[in-house]
């Protein structure tokens, strides 16, 4: 059963990949940097793409899940109790969806932790679990919309799909950070606060759209050269949402052991089931402009997006007297709306001859990306490379090729990418199929 819910973990993933996500599951976008591709895959970035004539030289394509094979092979230990539970291996697992091949992992956390004490100091020294704890603010966050479900007749389109939106910000005030991430000793009458702001809420919808060239530069359906718009509207169900502002801390007193420290920790929770999810909804638009080899694009995500909810609100602490936890209903089926941040994706993109350049754009929720490739082909050959600014704002570097067999073809890519807790640089290979018409 792990190995069937990791199989189906994974292809949710890729097939709710569109746009420019963090983590690219197109082979030949891998080798160009990751960066958006004009085409019907584009669709679900810039809703225009959906009027704009397929090029004759493009391809569909398939990309292969080679990741899973190993990970299938032997997977992580889910079982707390086993002597190999790496709960650092199983969080890794959840940043970087097990689709492509990783050639090169970051180590494992599993140095020592020593702890230095003296009369009226602690020192701790986290050794590799340190580097998970950063400078400044610790954000992460997406916006998933699809996979659509739906049919098309003529410039209209409807369908069903799913939303989903996460975020969280993590942050340490100067002191706890200096003592965990830098081995400062705790020292008397000092607080040591930790922060946390989570939400994540899950809809299911309805969307109806219409994409269209506004011009055209000419007769022949091929002729790609226009401007062309497009706007989804999305009607939305909400099925479940949440949200904490949470903060957790200590402090010290005149001397460090002739007291018990109490943890502090309090909370302000909202949260609401399916059956207390109401209606909503928002509006995707989209523009290409295409002519002369040049495409540009600019595609707005989930403008206006927002549900309607009757939440509850609660406030969790832990008791001074008993030391449990103790949660208190503040207000009960109470109306709430919340919503799902804009998505704004800027593409761009010129044929030269054999070299096709790209690049674009991607500001979503709690980080901004962009990419840049270039592919060449030589024959029945294409060599890619690219290179690429991610969440984290560490860039990276990729690479990748192509060969065709007639209307088949074979993608290669490797790149590198930073996606796990501690964001050491890691490889990974992608595979995929190119059907060529």
């Amino acid at each position: 059963m792990k190995r069937i819910a990791m199989t189906l973990l994974a292809i949710a993933l890729a097939l709710s990949a569109r746009g420019s996500a963090a983590q690219t599951f197109s082979a030949r976008r891998m080798g160009m940097g990751g960066a958006v591709l004009g085409g019907s895959g584009a669709a679900g970035a810039n809703v225009a793409y959906r009027a704009v004539p397929r090029s004759t030289s493009g391809a569909g394509s398939l990309s292969l899940p080679i990741g899973l094979i190993p990970v299938l092979a032997d997977p992580p230990q889910f079982d707390s109790s086993k002597p190999d539970f790496n709960i650092y291996e199983i969080a890794n697992l959840l940043y970087t969806a097990p689709w492509n091949l990783q050639l090169v992992e970051p180590d494992p956390i599993s140095s020592d932790i020593t702890i230095s004490i003296s009369q009226s100091s602690l020192a701790v020294d986290l050794g590799d679990v340190k580097d998970v704890f950063l400078a400044d603010h610790s954000k992460i966050g997406a916006v998933i919309n699809g996979p659509s479900l739906g049919f098309g007749v003529r410039r209209l389109f409807v369908g069903v799909l799913p939303v989903m939106h996460y975020e969280n910000d993590l942050s340490l005030d100067d002191a706890l950070h200096a003592a965990l991430a830098d081995g400062v000793p705790f020292v008397p009458n000092t607080e040591y606060d930790m922060f946390d702001k989570a939400r994540a809420q899950a809809a299911v919808g309805a969307e109806i759209g219409c994409a269209l060239p506004l011009m055209q530069g000419g007769p022949h359906p091929a002729d790609r050269a226009g401007l062309y718009v497009g706007t989804r509207v999305k009607l939305l169900r909400g099925l479940a949402y949440g949200d904490a502002d949470n903060k957790v801390g200590f402090t010290t007193g005149d001397t460090l052991f002739s007291n018990p420290v109490d943890i502090n920790y309090t909370g302000t929770l909202r949260r609401a089931g399916s059956a207390d999810g109401g209606w909503g909804g928002g509006v995707d638009l989209g523009a290409v402009w295409v002519g002369n080899g040049l495409e540009v694009g600019l595609g707005l995500n989930d403008v206006g997006t927002q549900i309607n909810w009757k939440v509850r609100e609660s406030l969790v602490y832990n008791d001074a007297i008993t030391g449990a936890y103790v949660e208190q209903v503040l207000r009960d089926q109470v109306p709430f709306t919340s919503r799902i941040p804009t998505v704004v994706t800027a593409n761009a993109a010129i044929q030269l001859g054999r070299v096709l350049l790209a690049s674009d754009v991607v500001s979503g929720v709690n980080n901004t990306q962009g990419h840049l490739g270039a592919e060449i082909w030589a024959g029945k050959v294409a060599l890619r490379a690219g290179t690429s600014l991610d969440a984290a704002h560490l860039l990276q570097a990729s690479c990748g090729s192509g060969f065709r067999f007639g209307r088949l073809g074979l993608d290669v890519a490797l790149t590198t990418h930073s996606r796990n807790l501690t964001r050491e640089r890691a490889l990974e290979l992608g595979a995929g199929l190119s059907f060529y018409r």
